[in-house]
């Protein structure tokens, strides 16, 4: 019985490529020693449009019709356009002459030993591609005119195509002549597809796409253009989109106020009645050497200083508390919005130092200082206000164990103004 399933090779090109495959000769009835095998050329006319299927019982199969219909384009109805007989039960045919673009269908017919039609196979259905090589000589991303795309800029993932045969994405499983495109990041395996099709020349010689630029992270990308019959464009410098950031890396150097808030250790509050102490600043240094679509990673260094007095009539309090903390930090820029948003964590020293005691008649204590491990994490929002100038509010938190049974941890909220390099 002919097999339902029957496989189909077309490849319909309006131009020729010279290149050629390679099959071997027959070899010699008799030979008196052992030759190399001779190899002859054929041309690729000779692969093009070959029909073959799958037959259970050959041997009951003296030959087959092969029956070819076309489909009018207006009424949709088929009408046969070709019948071919094949000589003996090979399974394999060449439609000659070939068949011009368009959709068709066919079925086959075996004939049993006695020639009598004995089983037709269904009816399926092919396209004939009409073959254009596509090529893109430039591209342009919308925002800039350029082949770069920049992450730090407001982007919408819109590309400017220009080149020849860059045809419409294909309208369904019957279109004749049609182009495909995608994007491939260099040493990735990863494809994008368009999310939209916004423009397109009558004379297929400019097209403008969007990608999600969501998805685009640095890197280089190529725009494969492939056409109806498998033709992509060839790889050059005018396919290539180079997406990165203006700058390698970045450096965050700000400075401003801050209010540390006491949250727990009863001894400032014994001795300053207060949990609260205004007099205070702080610096931090944020260097970023890896940047990504999905955030900027890098480290920091972060330090406050408080100035802290207390007074009553028997004597006046002096003390300086302050830290200093190496973190990591990460950020995610919004450029929409000119924002920076960052989380860091990390560990350094906490403490007081050059505390001591004022009596009356300018007798002093001896300074004491104490600095000991502390831990820290915060976050912190960056507004740009003009170019890189950027006001930063933040918060951290300070943990840190104090010999002598002694905790002490603080919120520390900041106001501060800052310029990246």
């Amino acid at each position: 019985m002919l097999a339902k399933r029957i496989f189909l090779t077309f490849l319909i090109s309006l131009c020729v490529v010279p290149v050629f495959a390679k099959k071997k000769a027959p070899e010699p009835k008799e030979t008196a020693a052992p030759e190399e095998e001779a190899e002859v050329e054929i041309s690729p006319e000779e692969t093009w449009q070959i029909l073959s299927w799958e037959e259970d019982s050959p041997e009951n199969v003296l030959h087959y019709d092969v029956i070819i219909e076309v489909k009018d384009e207006d009424s949709g109805k088929f009408s046969e356009t070709r019948r071919i007989e094949t000589e003996d039960n090979s399974t394999t045919l060449q439609i000659k002459p070939s068949l011009s673009p368009g959709v068709y269908r066919y079925s086959v017919v075996s004939y049993n030993m006695l020639n009598m039609p004995s089983v037709q196979s269904d009816w399926e259905t092919f396209v004939v591609y009409r073959a254009y090589s596509p090529l893109v000589t430039d591209i342009k991303v919308d925002v800039n005119l350029g082949s770069t795309m920049y992450l730090e800029e407001v982007n919408d993932g819109i590309l400017t195509l220009s080149g020849q045969n860059l045809f419409m994405p294909p309208e369904d499983s019957e279109s004749i002549s049609f182009t495909t495109y995608q994007l491939k990041r260099n040493n990735s395996p990863i494809t994008l597809a368009p999310i939209a099709f916004i423009d397109h020349s009558s004379n297929n010689k400019r097209f403008k796409l969007q990608f999600d630029e969501k998805k685009l992270d640095v890197g280089t990308y190529r725009i494969i253009t492939t056409d109806a019959s498998g033709l992509k464009n060839p790889e050059h410098k005018g396919n290539l989109l180079t997406v990165k950031f203006k700058k390698w890396m970045d450096l965050d150097v700000s400075a401003g106020y801050q209010c540390p808030l006491v949250l727990f250790d009863d001894t400032f509050k014994k001795y300053f009645e207060a949990m609260l102490y205004p007099f205070s600043f702080t610096a931090r240094v944020t260097f970023l050497p890896f940047k990504h679509r999905w955030g900027y990673l890098g480290i920091g260094f972060h330090a406050f200083y408080t100035s802290m007095t207390h007074s009553i009539p028997a004597y006046t309090i002096h003390n300086n508390l302050g830290s200093a903390h190496l973190y990591f930090a990460y950020q995610k820029h919004i450029p929409k919005a000119r924002l920076t948003l960052e989380a860091h964590a990390g560990a350094g020293i906490a403490g007081y130092f050059n505390y001591y005691f004022t009596f009356e008649h300018d007798i002093k204590s001896k300074p004491e200082t104490s600095l000991d491990f502390s831990a820290m994490a915060g976050g912190a929002v960056q507004w740009y206000v003009f170019k890189r100038l950027y006001i930063e509010i933040g918060a951290d938190f300070i943990f840190s164990l104090v010999p002598n049974d002694m905790t002490f941890g603080a919120l520390i909220p900041s106001v501060s103004i800052g310029w990246q390099f």
